[in-house]
């Protein structure tokens, strides 16, 4: 097994990877499995459950980002 991830290590990945994207405010950080709530700035209408795990390896966990980024993708 790796080392475990801790809260500092996950904002510093998070905020690496999507910047100022996501509001992690709310965070209530057990481990890098357990579900957080985040907020997207750009689409601030419900908070997001997500693990920090998916969180750092998908779109980042907001639907209306992700319609908006597939509706961007070519031969579409």
């Amino acid at each position: 097994m790796g080392n475990p991830i801790d809260q500092n290590t996950f904002l510093a990945r998070a905020r690496s990877r999507f910047g100022d994207r996501y509001d992690y405010s709310a965070i209530v950080y057990k481990s890098f499995k357990t579900p957080i709530k985040i907020r997207c700035k750009e689409h601030p209408v419900r908070w997001i459950s997500i693990t920090p795990e998916r969180h750092l390896v998908t779109t980042g966990g907001c639907k209306y980002c992700l319609r908006a980024l597939r509706g961007q993708l070519p031969g579409e």
